[in-house]
Parts: C-alpha cells; structure tokens; sequence
C-alpha cells in the first residue's frame, strides 16, 4: 500500500500518475470544483492510496464526514459509467455518487460506513450476507435484459463462449507462461478442448447473461442485510452470472467454514427458481461456472494503470488464478509451486 499526500514530486519515466503534479493539480481542483457544486468542501489534504489497479482518496469534509475520490486505470475506465447507471437502476444497491467524469474515469462518492467483514469479524452469522447475497442475484437477473447497455459502457464481454480466447491469449505471454511453470502451462494447454466443453454445456442451460461484479465479497459491501450496499465495480464483466459464487463462496468460507456453503449458493441461486428451473439443475450450472470463473478473476489482473504494466506482480497474480482452472475443489487453496 502507498499511502501519500497530494505534494507533488517530479514525474519521470513510467511515473505513476499520483506522482504526476499535472495529474495531482488536475484531481485536487476537480475534487474541489465537485465538492463545492454540492456544497461541500474539503477540510484538509487528502490521503491517497494507490494500486495496480485503481487510486482512491480519503477526502475529510469537516463535519460532515468523509467522501472518497477513485481513479481508475484503463482498463476498468468504465467504472463510474457503470455506477452512474446502477444508481438509477438499483439506487438502494451501490453508495450515493456525487460525481463522476466518465473521460478521466474519475468518481467521487459519499462514505457508507462500516464494511460488512467487520459485522462478520464481531458476529459471523451467514444471515448478515443472505440477504445482500439475494438483492445482488436479483439485480443480476434483472440486468440480463440490458447487457447492450452495460457493452456501451464499456463493461469487457466475459460471456462463456469468449472463455477459451481469453484462456489462449494469456498463454500467448511467455512472462506468464514463466510465472506459471512449464508443467503447469503445459496442463494448462491441455486444459482448453475441456474449458470448450465445459464452457457449451453451461451455455447450453440457458441462464442468460448479466453483470457480474467479479470481486463480490464482505470488504467490497457497505453495511449488511437488506440495507447492505455492493461496491468496487471496477473488477466487473458481463458473463454468466453464477461466476460471481466463485469468490463469494471462497470468502464465505473464510468467514464460516464448509458448512454454511450449499446454504449460501441456495439463497443465492433462489430468484432464478422463477425461471422454471430446478434447484438442481441451477446447481449444476453454478458448479460448472465456479470453474471457469477463473479466467475472469485472471483478466482483471490486466487492468492495471499503464505505469504498473508487465511487473512481476501482475503476472504473479494471473497465475494463481488460472491455475485454479486445474484444481478439484476451484474453492480451495491451489497455489504456485
């Protein structure tokens, strides 16, 4: 983590744009401008914390609490374009935005409190989730209808049938393919007839496609229950909907352990039971989307702000998720040798 202020140093080669003093001068003043179009105003400088894949700002605005300034790299620009449409979709789903700038891929946002893994961390109870877990799966049923729209806004198209390329073209890099290890690239070439097949036979259900957030977990949800309110969107992709369980479940048994999972992905897949499907056969298809969910967890390690491109980070973490492609239990624990 590298938390700075806003004092501006001289930018060099492949400098990161909080580092940047054009940069720095621009997101101050536009913090500023957006601030006092609501009436607000910052009370002192903010703190910034920048990572590969976005920089957030903690911004005090005196009594009146907290907002949050995001920049977000390439390639999550779509981000604030989305939360601006899902807070007129779902207002009750994301945090109020003051502001957004879709060019610069800028957002300013009020602060929503505490994060639901601290209400897990006093009190571990499945039932703080369920209810966001289900608000979410209905969301995602409902925004099946406006996947033209979410592809305007850029969101990445991770449908199943785009799967096998996506899996190629990352095989394609020769550092991945060194962060891999030979013998788990090789298996992982091998993986592809079967990724195919797996990737028609969950077509072949057909569960339409929506958006997925992608990184849905208790640190990336404001509050808990019915009020709870899902945000960090800039890991999203529009592909089939129950790839979201694949870190859900793997956070949820974080916080409860193997017990509580079938209960979980039950209350989850319950507003697709509208659908004519049975319990069964939505399990099924879950199961076969956990394990291909892989590949959409390894893209966004790509997203990265053009600084960062290539480190050894990046490729580190690409690997760990796609080798998870060859792993029994897509759940568990399955890393780099």
């Amino acid at each position: 983590m590298d938390m700075v202020d806003l004092t501006p140093v001289e930018p060099g080669a492949g400098v990161p744009p909080w580092r940047d003093p054009r940069w720095l001068a621009e997101a101050v003043a536009w913090i500023d401008e957006r601030l006092g179009a609501v009436g607000l105003r910052r009370s002192s400088i903010p703190a910034l914390r920048g990572r590969m894949w976005s920089v957030v700002a903690r911004v005090p605005v005196g009594a009146h609490g907290t907002v949050w300034f995001k920049a977000n790299p390439p390639g999550s620009a779509f981000e604030p374009g989305l939360i601006a449409a899902l807070g007129q979709w779902a207002p009750g789903m994301v945090p109020p935005v003051l502001a957004v700038d879709t060019e610069r891929a800028w957002m300013l946002a009020s602060d929503a409190g505490s994060r639901l893994h601290e209400v897990l961390d006093r009190d571990p109870d499945p039932a703080h989730l369920i209810p966001v877990l289900q608000r979410y799966a209905r969301l995602q049923r409902d925004l099946s209808t406006r996947t033209g729209e979410l592809l305007a806004l850029g969101v990445p198209d991770l449908r199943p049938t785009t799967l096998p390329e996506r899996l190629e073209t990352l095989l394609a890099d020769q550092a991945l393919l060194a962060a891999i290890g030979e013998t788990r690239s090789e298996a992982l070439h091998g993986f592809l007839p079967k990724l195919r097949e797996r990737c028609a036979l969950l077509d072949a259900f057909g569960i339409a496609a929506s958006l997925d957030h992608n990184d849905l977990h208790p640190n990336n949800v404001f509050g808990s229950g019915d009020s709870g309110l899902v945000f960090d969107w800039g890991d999203a992709s529009i592909g089939h909907p129950f790839s979201t369980l694949l870190v859900v479940l793997r956070a949820a048994r974080a916080h409860f352990g193997a017990a509580d999972l079938s209960r979980l992905r039950a209350a989850y897949l319950e507003p697709w039971l509208g659908d004519g499907y049975r319990l069964a056969e939505l399990e099924r298809a879950a199961d076969l989307a956990i394990r291909i969910a892989p590949i959409s967890r390894a893209t966004t390690w790509r997203r990265v702000f053009p600084c960062f491109a290539g480190v050894e980070e990046s490729n580190a973490s690409v690997a760990r998720w796609l080798v998870h492609l060859l792993a029994s239990d897509p759940l568990g624990e399955f890393e780099l040798a």
